[in-house]
C-alpha cells in the first residue's frame, strides 16, 4: 500500500473537525467534476472570492485548523457583488484582503510555527503563503524566514528519502509513538513529507468556500510541499526529510526490543540509514541478526573439502539452524534473506566432530580454515585444538611424499602414517649428524678404494701389463656393480625388518629409496679421465656410467614421485612459507626437482653428442664453419641464450680436449718426416687419417667431460635431497643399528669401486 502525499495530508487533516470532513466531502465532489464550476472573480475594493485565495499549506492541513479558519472566517462576510440603483441585486460571500494581512499576525502564525518548523520546506511553503495573502517578510520575528526565499537542493542538510522505505521497517516500529511528542509515526512522518512538484489534494479552482451551515470557512483544496521549492528536480514520488523526521521522532525506549530479534534488527538498520547511529545505543550492532556475520545467506553456504566425510549430524545443522535475517541492501534499510544462524551451527561443530579425510593434509588444512574463519568470532566458541596453527599448514609427515617410514613401534602399523600425531621411539634414534655422516664415509671410503685401485691400472699400463678386453666387458661390470648396490640396499633392508618394532617395513621401497642415496660415481670415472688419452681405460669409464644409469634410474621413482608431490600441492609455489620445518622441505624438493633437471638435460646432451660423434666418425668434419654458423638464426630470446651457453661450453670442452690430446701426444715420440709405407705424412701436420682420429677422440673427450661434469650435478642434487629429507623426518626416519648398515654400504660399494676401476 503506497502512501501517497494526500494520503499523508488527510490523514492527520481528518481529524480536526466537522468543518474538515465537510470540506472533504466537498473537495471529493469538485474533484469529479460534479457541482457547480465557479468563475473566479475581480477584486470588489479589497475584497476576493474565497476560491481566488492561495490553498492551505500542508504544514496546516496536518494540524488544528480552527484557529486559521477563525481567521479566515471573520476576514470573510457577504458582500453586494451587483447593484441596480441602490437596490443590491447580488450578494457574494467575499473576504476582506486588508483584514487577513492584519488577522494573520505573529500571533497566530507562533502556534503553527512548531510543527511547521520541522522541515524547512514546509515552513518556506507557509512563508511563501503568508508573503503573498499579507506581504509580510517574517513569519513570527524578523528575520526568521532569512533563506527562505532562496532554497537549494543542499538546504536539505541530511538528504531525503523515499517514503516506501518505511515498508523496511518492523511493524513495532511504524505503529509506535514518539517518546517526545507522543506523536505516532505516521504522523511524523506526514509532517516531514513533500512530493517531487507541488500537487494539489482537492479542488485546485476552488480552494476555499464559506459554509454557511457552518457559519466557517472551509478548505476544499491542500497544496502539497514540492521539492520544486529548491528549484531542483527528482523523480516522481512522495519523499520526506530525514533531518525533520529524525529530529521529530525519539524511539527510547526501543520500541522493537521485546518484538524478537530480526524486528529488533530491522528497526536499527532501518534507523541507522536513515538518521544515522546517533539515536542509537553504543553497542546497536552486537546483536545485529544480519547476513554481515551473524548469519550466512543459504546461497552463500559452502561446506570444506572433506564434505563427503562428514557425519549426517553436522550436515543437518544447517537446517536446524536455518532463520530469517537481515542482508542491508545498498542504503542500508533490511531485506530479508534465508540464511544459517552462524552461532546456532558453531555451537554443536568441533575440529573433533569430523574425521576421516577431514584430518588428513590438504583436506584437514582446508577443513581448518574453514572452521576458523566460520567459527573463531562466535562468542565461547572454543572448538579447535591448542595447536590449530600448526595443523592449518603442512606437518612434516605431510611433507614427506610416501606414506610409510622408519621408526621403532610395537604396532605393526605404525609404518604406514593413517593419522596426525608422532608416536613416541621405543629407543633413541640417531641424530641427522650421523645419518649424514654414514653417508659421508661411504663416499669418502669409495673414493679411497677407487683412488688406490686406479693408481694400481695406472703403474700396470706404465710396466706394459696392459690387457685386451672384451668389448662388452663394460656392459657386465657395469651390471654386476649395480647388482653390488642393490644387494646391499637389500641386506640392509632384511637387517632393519628383522629388528624388532620395524617387522612391517616395506621392503622394495626401502630398497629403491636407498638407492637414490649420494655416489661417488663421477669421482672415479673422473679418476680414470685423468689418464693420457691413449692410455684411458674407457671400459672402466664404461662400467661405472652404466651401473650409475641403472641405479639413477631405479631412483627416479622417489625423486619423480617427489617432484610431481610438491607440484600437485604447490611446494614449489609458496605453500611451505608457514610450515613447520619448511626450510628442510625446500631443500628435499628443490634437490629432487634439480635432479629431474639434470637428467632431462643430460639425456638431450647425450643425444646430441651421440649423433655428433656418429657424424664425425663418418664424416671427419669438427663442426660447421664460423662462417655457416653465423647463419643460423634463433627464433626466441630463450633459444638464444641457450645457443650461447652452449657455444661456451664446447669451446671449454674443445679446450679440455686439446690439452688432453697434446698431453697424449707427448707421450709418444710423433715422426715428423714421411713414412714410407703408411699414410702420406707432411712436416709438422698430422696424416689425414690421423686428423679424423683427432676429431673423433676430441668429440669423445667432449662427450666424457659433459658426463662427468652431469654426474657431479647429480651427485649434488641427491645430497640435497637426502640433506633435506633427513632434516624433516629426524623421528619418522630412525634406521636401527646405523653402524652395521653403513658397514655394509661401504663394503659393497668398495667392492663396485674396484670393479669399476678395473
Amino acid at each position: 500500500m503506497k502512501i501517497s502525499s494526500t494520503r499523508l495530508v488527510l490523514l492527520t487533516a481528518g481529524v480536526h473537525g466537522v468543518a474538515a470532513r465537510e470540506a472533504l466531502q466537498s473537495a471529493a465532489v469538485n474533484a469529479n467534476g460534479e457541482g457547480r464550476t465557479l468563475t473566479p472573480q475581480n477584486n470588489y475594493n479589497g475584497w476576493v472570492n474565497p476560491e481566488d485565495l492561495a490553498p492551505m499549506p500542508q504544514c496546516i492541513a496536518q494540524q488544528d485548523q480552527s484557529t486559521w479558519l477563525s481567521t479566515m472566517t471573520k476576514c470573510t462576510s457577504k458582500q453586494c457583488t451587483s447593484h441596480f440603483g441602490f437596490i443590491c441585486t447580488h450578494h457574494q460571500w467575499l473576504t476582506q484582503l486588508s483584514c487577513l494581512s492584519i488577522g494573520f499576525s505573529s500571533d497566530v502564525i507562533e502556534g503553527y510555527l512548531p510543527y511547521c518548523g520541522r522541515s524547512v520546506l514546509a515552513k518556506a511553503q507557509l512563508y511563501l503563503w503568508i508573503r503573498k495573502i499579507t506581504g509580510r517578510t517574517w513569519l513570527v520575528d524578523v528575520g526568521d524566514a532569512n533563506g527562505l526565499q532562496n532554497l537549494s537542493p543542499a538546504s536539505l542538510a541530511e538528504g531525503y528519502a523515499a517514503v516506501d522505505v518505511t515498508y523496511n521497517a518492523p511493524t513495532c516500529l511504524t505503529g509506535s509513538v514518539s517518546a517526545l511528542s507522543m506523536e505516532p509515526f505516521q504522523h511524523v512522518m506526514a509532517s516531514c513529507s513533500f512530493t517531487s512538484t507541488t500537487q494539489h489534494t482537492g479542488n485546485a479552482a476552488r480552494p476555499w468556500e464559506y459554509s454557511e451551515s457552518l457559519r466557517s470557512m472551509i478548505a476544499l483544496d491542500f497544496e502539497t510541499v514540492g521539492y520544486d521549492l529548491t528549484r531542483g528536480s527528482i523523480g516522481y514520488g512522495d519523499y520526506f526529510d530525514k533531518e525533520c523526521f529524525c529530529s521529530a521522532f525519539a524511539i527510547e525506549p526501543e520500541p522493537c526490543s521485546s518484538s524478537g530479534q530480526l524486528d529488533l534488527t530491522k528497526e536499527r538498520l532501518w534507523i541507522n540509514a536513515t538518521c544515522g547511529s546517533t539515536l542509537l545505543p553504543d553497542n546497536w550492532t552486537d546483536i545485529l541478526k544480519t547476513t554481515e556475520f551473524a548469519c550466512i545467506p543459504i546461497e552463500d553456504w559452502h561446506w570444506p573439502m572433506c564434505v563427503v566425510d562428514m557425519p549426517k549430524q553436522v550436515i543437518e545443522l544447517t537446517d536446524q539452524c536455518a532463520t530469517d535475517a537481515c542482508e542491508p541492501d545498498s542504503s542500508g534499510y533490511c531485506k530479508v534473506k534465508r540464511a544459517v544462524d552462524r552461532a546456532c551451527f558453531c555451537r554443536d561443530i568441533s575440529y573433533d566432530s569430523c574425521g576421516g579425510s577431514c584430518q588428513i593434509f590438504e583436506t584437514r588444512i582446508d577443513y581448518i580454515n574453514w572452521l576458523h574463519d566460520l567459527c573463531s568470532n562466535v562468542q565461547d566458541w572454543h572448538g579447535l585444538p591448542d595447536n590449530w596453527r600448526q595443523l592449518a599448514a603442512p606437518t612434516p609427515l605431510d611433507m614427506i611424499p610416501w606414506r610409510w617410514t622408519i621408526k621403532p613401534s610395537n604396532d605393526s602399523n605404525i609404518t604406514y602414517i593413517t593419522r596426525l600425531g608422532s608416536i613416541k621411539s621405543t629407543e633413541t634414534c640417531a641424530s641427522n649428524e650421523w645419518k649424514l655422516g654414514s653417508f659421508a664415509l661411504v663416499n669418502i671410503a669409495t673414493f679411497f678404494a677407487a683412488f688406490l685401485r686406479q693408481r694400481t691400472s695406472i703403474h700396470r699400463i706404465a710396466r706394459g701389463f696392459q690387457w685386451h678386453q672384451h668389448p662388452w666387458c663394460w656392459f657386465f661390470k657395469g651390471t654386476l656393480i649395480a647388482a653390488l648396490q642393490l644387494l646391499a640396499n637389500w641386506f640392509n633392508t632384511l637387517l632393519v625388518q628383522k629388528t624388532p618394532g620395524y617387522e612391517d617395513v616395506p621392503v622394495i621401497q626401502l630398497m629403491l629409496l636407498w638407492c637414490s642415496m649420494p655416489r661417488l660415481a663421477w669421482l672415479t670415472i673422473l679418476l680414470i679421465g685423468v689418464q693420457p688419452f691413449e692410455a684411458m681405460n674407457f671400459s672402466a669409464a664404461a662400467s661405472s656410467l652404466f651401473a650409475e644409469v641403472i641405479l639413477q634410474f631405479v631412483s627416479s621413482y622417489y625423486m619423480v614421485m617427489t617432484v610431481n608431490y610438491g607440484r600437485e600441492h604447490d611446494f614449489y609455489f609458496g605453500a611451505l612459507e608457514r610450515a613447520d620445518r619448511g626450510i628442510p622441505a625446500k631443500i628435499m624438493y628443490a634437490g629432487a626437482l634439480i635432479w629431474l633437471f639434470i637428467i632431462s638435460l643430460a639425456l638431450v646432451q647425450l643425444i646430441r653428442a651421440t649423433c655428433k660423434v656418429n657424424r664425425l666418425t663418418g664424416s671427419g668434419s669438427l663442426d660447421l664453419p664460423k662462417w655457416q654458423r653465423g647463419k643460423q638464426t634463433t627464433s626466441s630470446i630463450a633459444e638464444e641464450l641457450m645457443a650461447q651457453l652452449n657455444e661456451r661450453c664446447t669451446r671449454l670442452m674443445e679446450q679440455l680436449a686439446y690439452y688432453w690430446m697434446d698431453k697424449s701426444r707427448d707421450s709418444e715420440e710423433t715422426p715428423l718426416t714421411s713414412s714410407e709405407g703408411g699414410d702420406y705424412r707432411v712436416y709438422g701436420t698430422f696424416s689425414v687419417k690421423g686428423q679424423n682420429n683427432w676429431a673423433s677422440q676430441k668429440a669423445s673427450v667432449e662427450l666424457y667431460a659433459a658426463t662427468v661434469i652431469s654426474m657431479l650435478l647429480l651427485w649434488i642434487a641427491q645430497w640435497l635431497f637426502w640433506g633435506g629429507f633427513i632434516s624433516l623426518s629426524s623421528e619418522e626416519f630412525c634406521p636401527p643399528k646405523l653402524g652395521v648398515l653403513t658397514a655394509v654400504w661401504i663394503a659393497f660399494s668398495v667392492a663396485g669401486a674396484t670393479i669399476g676401476a678395473t
